[in-house]
């Protein structure tokens, strides 16, 4: 048996990049936060007066999380303490947190100000017995241990606090099949329509992160608010991001396990004395499906991955198949939107990736020796490199650059070939989605600090011809978490043995794709090239990087074009210490604010 241990791991901003937008993809979705209620708990006692959530206590607590959600808080602690939570007051406790802790944080809170009952699982045990890291289990997980609030708790911010560090992704990977009865889990997967994908719905990727629904936009895109281990917050989109599995695993979008308080009494102030607590099992679920898993039309196999999804008499990715059941009857996908949308989300990586690495500088990681040995496996670690690497992040990133190239081009093909479902009202699809590019480009900009303090510009289009080249690798200078090169690179701290790292590191910067089951710890002289020797041998990696370059495949659609050149990036004086940073445009559109973060 293999029981839960509380770390922190190295999850970072999410990018999904899924195909298409409606025109009304900016629109603003419709203000829920009028269903939020008055708090019945106003001190720091916890009193449950109600046996049970009821569809009133749901839209309530989705409404919370929208607003959450769509505010531009950037921490956890912030998000409580800003005007988008209705509750907040001086007995609130302070909440840092990364993805799991928020999942299961503000859940508990609205439970403990509406009156509402709380469990929550605190231990875990592969479903296999098999020793290993619950949060990558290849078996999937149970549960072990429970808490669970049914009548009251006298210090509320106290248990709240605990949960933080009693819970991880680790309680996300369990098999829906088995998560009722006695030994239920906390969460069952939820039918894809838009009464059942809601805020307050989760997003589990496997690969051991998980965000909180808070708007479903009327183009289909679902969008996600998220923590991550550096305390920050962050949003995106549901998509490849959010890796789909069998359902051993437990992946995809999931809700709340409805729960019972039953045989208790009420005493004179209303509240709940006594009683015990049961879950719903998945019978009793009105929207529980394991459609994400099996498909529409399951195989006949029974194997999970060879069911189909099928919508309107087409088969669909399973990413596609989701946007188009939640979309408006008359959505279609329009090229340059589809582009745009890619492109700020992917700045939004990029700043959210800035911060992370800024981090690792200010702790002064990069000028510490590099260990003798990479970590098990550099992607789902513990202490200083888990709080200072970016290997999953990115990963994120180079998925989100690969699939908008090759999403791009599916449906610049469609357009131009008349197929359904895509619409473009202009004449020049190239010249128009070149331009789009460039734009995106040069709106988004970011800076980081270099070894000696100055700082240097970069924007997306840097980042993007950089992407095979920034290090994961905390111990590495700035410059070189950055790509840097030539004159930029100059000012790096790295010694020799740092630099052969890097080196050796190149076919491991090469993939896109996060493997947390191949062992890693290899000293200098083990790491070798793939195509000389097997994984088990040190050849990590792999040997080529795939195609990312979607300003070089715009540029291929109508030969070259007249366009300012990339060049290098600026070098910004060294008393230039506060940036501007904006969220992506389609969360704009859902009440948020530019806001600036110091340095």
């Amino acid at each position: 048996m293999v029981w839960l241990r509380k770390t922190r791991w190295g999850l970072a901003a999410t990018v999904s990049i899924l195909c298409g937008t409606a025109s009304a993809a900016f629109a603003n979705p419709p203000d829920a936060s009028s269903v939020i209620p008055p708090a019945i708990n106003t001190g720091k006692t916890w009193e449950v007066y109600k046996d049970h959530w009821s569809a009133q206590d749901e839209a309530g607590y989705a409404a919370f999380v929208q607003r959450i959600g769509r505010s531009s808080c950037s921490s956890m602690a912030t998000c409580l303490n800003s005007d988008a939570n209705p509750y907040r007051s001086d007995v609130d406790p302070e909440l840092p947190g990364d993805c799991a802790d928020m999942a299961y944080v503000l859940r508990a809170y609205y439970a403990w100000k509406n009156g509402l009952p709380f469990s929550y699982q605190n231990a875990m045990r592969t479903a296999d017995g098999a020793r290993e890291d619950l949060r990558y289990s290849s078996g999937g997980n149970k549960v072990a241990g429970r808490r669970k609030i049914i009548n009251y708790v006298t210090n509320a911010p106290a248990f709240i606090s605990r949960i933080g560090g009693e819970v991880s992704t680790a309680m996300f990977r369990t098999d829906p099949q088995t998560g009722g009865g006695r030994s239920h889990d906390d969460f069952y997967p939820v039918a894809i329509d838009r009464d059942s994908v809601k805020p307050g719905v989760l997003a589990y990727d496997i690969y051991g992160h998980v965000g909180i629904v808070y708007d479903v936009l009327p183009n289909g895109r679902v969008l996600v608010v998220a923590s991550h281990p550096d305390n920050s917050v962050t949003r995106t989109a549901y998509g490849p991001n959010f890796m789909r599995s069998g359902p051993a695993l437990g992946a995809g979008l999931k809700a709340w396990r409805p729960i019972y308080v039953e045989g208790a009494k009420i005493s004179g102030d209303g509240s709940l004395e006594g009683g015990k607590l049961r879950a719903a099992t998945n019978e009793e679920i009105d929207n529980f499906s394991l459609e994400q898993y099996f498909g529409t039309e399951p195989h006949p196999s029974g194997i999970w991955h060879y069911g189909e999804f099928r919508f309107n008499n087409r088969t669909l990715k399973y990413y596609d198949y989701v946007r188009r059941k939640l979309a408006a009857p008359d959505f279609a996908y329009n090229p340059v939107d589809e582009l745009r949308f890619g492109l700020q989300t992917i700045c939004g990586s990029l700043k959210a990736r800035k911060v992370a690495v800024d981090n690792a500088y200010r702790s002064k990681v990069h000028l510490k020796p590099h260990p003798g040995i990479l970590p098990p496996n550099i992607f789902g670690t513990y202490g200083e490199w888990e709080e200072y690497s970016t290997p999953s992040r990115d990963a994120r990133l180079k998925v989100s650059f690969i699939e908008l190239r090759r999403n791009i081009q599916h449906l610049y093909e469609d357009a131009k070939a008349g197929a359904p479902g895509v619409v473009y009202d202009g004449d020049d699809l190239a010249g128009d989605l070149f331009a789009a590019f460039e734009e995106e480009k040069d709106a988004c900009t970011f800076t980081y600090w270099r070894s000696d303090t100055t700082r240097m510009r970069l924007n997306l289009a840097h980042a993007m011809e950089r992407l095979w080249d920034i290090s994961f690798d905390p111990y590495h200078c700035p410059e070189r978490r950055w790509g840097a090169d030539g004159a930029e690179l100059e000012t790096c701290t790295d010694d020799k043995t740092k630099e052969q790292w890097y080196n050796a590191q190149r076919f491991l910067r090469y993939q896109a794709e996060r493997t947390y089951n191949v062992r890693m710890d290899f000293t200098l002289d083990e790491l070798k090239p793939p195509m000389v020797a097997s994984p088990k041998e040190g050849g990590l990696g792999v040997e080529a990087p795939a195609d990312a370059d979607i300003r070089a495949y715009l540029l291929s659609l109508s030969g070259p074009r007249l366009a300012k050149s990339e060049g290098e990036g600026s070098i910004v004086p060294v008393n230039y210490h506060e940036e501007t940073v904006a969220f992506p445009a389609w969360h704009n559109a859902t009440h948020s604010k530019i806001v600036n973060v110091k340095d």
